[in-house]
């Protein structure tokens, strides 16, 4: 079987924060635990081919999003959904861990929309190729056969709460709601514009969190500490106990944040805005607070 040489052969992995959550992983838990759940790699397939986890089947961002839109990114309905869970061969109510290689960002998307269908049996793999590599071991870069289709269904109770709609955000300004647009620096000033966008800037009254401030970027990319993660939020003027509307540019880093704010942090009012600020930016009426104009060089 090929084999990705180890990056730090022979290093324990960091451990998962104690979370109290059955929704993010080890790398030691998906060794003891793992072997009835399908693992799926939400990368591209070039990232997947170098090297992924033994077993794992990969699917990516254009794999669970709808074309019905003007803009890209909105997520994909329950039967199409339903489609690319059977196409991997997962089972009806089938454990599925999920991980990517940027921090669980990716696979929070993924996470996200199970649950918002009625899959809750998933959770997140903390730390992906990352910590499995720092734990000694190798990543495959045979590409295994298409698996036997699994007759997936959703088969839990669906939560649309978790799912925001453009008439949500819209209506929590001024009803208590805290908005946290999970971007940039630059995207929230407006100083940047990414593609798909038509206009820069962010929605008004949103708090600003970087999504990627819950996550060891610099390390193997596991979850910080619980108290480093409500010290942070709070610190950005986010009240857990308030309702929370999460947003980026596709809501694909917001379902990252949705997933610290409910898995880890025990917020109960959660719910991701999926069109965020690439379809809030092309309703031309609705308003926008930009502090810097685009930098075309970002």
């Amino acid at each position: 079987m090929a084999a990705v040489a180890l990056g730090l052969g022979g290093c324990a992995p960091s451990p998962a924060p104690e979370t109290g959550s059955d929704a993010l992983w080890s790398i030691e838990r998906w060794k003891a635990e793992g072997a009835d759940a399908v693992l799926i790699d939400v990368r591209k397939e070039a990232d997947y081919a170098s090297g992924h986890l033994p077993g794992a089947r990969q699917i990516w961002r254009n794999d669970i999003e709808s074309t019905a839109y003007p803009y890209g990114g909105m997520a994909a309905d329950a039967g199409r959904m339903q489609a690319v869970m059977d196409s991997l061969g997962v089972q009806p109510g089938q454990r599925i861990v999920v991980y990517d290689g940027v921090g669980g960002c990716d696979a929070a998307r993924l996470w996200w929309l199970l649950q918002v269908y009625g899959h809750d049996e998933v959770v997140l793999l903390d730390g992906g190729p990352k910590a499995w590599l720092h734990g000694g071991d190798d990543l495959e870069t045979a590409l295994p056969e298409a698996p036997a289709r699994g007759g997936f269904q959703f088969t839990a109770a669906p939560e649309p709460e978790l799912l925001a709609t453009v008439a949500d955000v819209q209506a929590a300004a001024g009803n208590g709601v805290t908005l946290i647009d999970t971007r940039t620096p630059d995207e929230h000033s407006g100083r940047r514009m990414k593609r798909g966008a038509v206009r820069a800037g962010r929605i008004p009254q949103s708090v600003h969190y970087n999504w990627g401030n819950a996550v060891d970027l610099n390390g193997i990319s596991t979850m910080k500490s619980v108290n480093d993660l409500r010290w942070d939020l709070e610190q950005a003027g986010v009240d857990l106990n308030t309702p929370l509307i999460t947003y980026c540019h596709t809501g694909v880093r917001s379902a990252h944040t949705t997933f610290v704010l409910r898995e880890l942090l025990g917020a109960t009012d959660v719910s991701n805005y999926d069109g965020s600020w690439t379809e809030w930016s092309h309703l031309e009426h609705l308003p926008l607070v930009a502090d810097q104009p685009v930098n075309p060089a970002l």
